[in-house]
């Protein structure tokens, strides 16, 4: 029940025994539902007394109407690039971009989400981690029929469209090449917990090295929050404890605090610590040394994921983009 006590398109599904998209689509007399899965929907809706809503899904047929980034992600440069790629997708489409920001500790996410979809004009969402993997947030979305598209989510990948990275196979990369290069001992500054991606790299770091046999005390693990300050603090955590021959940053922002925390210290990168980020942003060209990184476009990935959205021609089934990655080498970690 939504906070008046009406029925929502989730409870039709838990009560049916499907999801609250497929009731949406039974609603709008979408193709591809089975007979006797419509009317099992049927029969909860009645059974709850639900109403659709109306207001939800006139807005489909509007085509002047706002894609919402859904956002509580700290690292602004990774949200510049999804603002950018969401817009370059949406100009000359008839649909505009409006970011809604929540900050990063907020608990009451939902809540505000909920109030956001009662009040203003939403035609779809874009949800970026780590609410990409927030039930809660999800759900508010299924409950008002708001069509929704997720980046890199760590769980449930079919619940709707989502654009994926091969982000083990960067990870995979980046060991292979460190390792060549004689480096046996590993600092990571990884991200947090809540993050999808953050689990993802830090399952293939583990394996990664584990498959050239560096584990224990030769690989120190301290986790960020994929900010430039908390690079600089989770160098200060790992050189307490160690001092390995390169320190690899789960993002480029965090890396960038790792060689200014380096730097601090007077311990010169590459020479007496090489570094390495992920995601090729701006500041890995920036900063000097220039920083060997795992490219993504994570622009390309947030255009991707809005033509999910805007393209009438896109299958109501849950669609799944996967984008490769590529490992750049720069002075950072270079052995000459």
């Amino acid at each position: 029940m939504d906070d008046r006590g009406k029925p929502t398109l989730h409870d039709v599904g838990a009560l049916a025994g499907v999801a609250a998209r497929t009731v949406s689509r039974v609603i709008n007399n979408e193709a591809g539902v089975s007979r006797d899965t419509a009317a099992k929907v049927c029969e909860a809706i009645a059974q709850l007394g639900f109403r659709p809503n109306l207001a939800a899904r006139a807005l489909k047929s509007d085509r002047s109407l706002q894609i919402a980034i859904l956002n509580n992600n700290p690292s602004l440069h990774y949200v510049a690039d999804v603002v950018r790629g969401v817009s370059r997708a949406c100009k000359g489409s008839g649909y505009y971009l409006t970011l809604e920001e929540f900050a990063p500790d907020d608990c009451n996410v939902a809540q505000a989400v909920g109030e956001l979809l009662r009040s203003v004009r939403i035609a779809g969402a874009l949800l970026v981690p780590p609410l990409t993997d927030d039930d809660p947030v999800l759900m508010q979305l299924e409950d008002h029929d708001i069509p929704f598209v997720r980046l890199t989510p760590a769980g449930n990948i079919g619940r709707s469209h989502a654009v994926i990275v091969r982000d083990a196979e960067g990870i995979e990369a980046l060991v292979d090449h460190l390792v060549s290069i004689g480096h046996r001992t590993f600092g990571i500054v990884a991200g947090p917990a809540s993050h999808g991606s953050a689990k993802v790299r830090h399952a293939a770091f583990v394996g990664a090295l584990a498959r050239h046999g560096i584990e224990g005390r030769q690989a120190v693990f301290k986790s960020g929050d994929y900010t430039y300050r908390s690079g600089m603090d989770a160098t200060a955590a790992i050189l307490a404890v160690a001092r390995p021959t390169v320190i690899c940053a789960f993002n480029d922002e965090m890396a960038a605090g790792v060689i200014s925390a380096l730097g601090q210290r007077n311990i010169v990168v590459p020479r007496d610590v090489a570094v390495a980020g992920f995601d090729d942003s701006e500041i890995a060209r920036m900063i000097w040394p220039p920083l060997t990184t795992i490219r993504q476009s994570i622009m390309e990935q947030a255009a991707a994921a809005t033509r999910l959205l805007i393209d009438p021609k896109t299958s109501p089934e849950p669609q799944l983009i996967e984008q490769s990655v590529s490992l750049i080498i720069r002075k950072s970690t270079s052995r000459e």
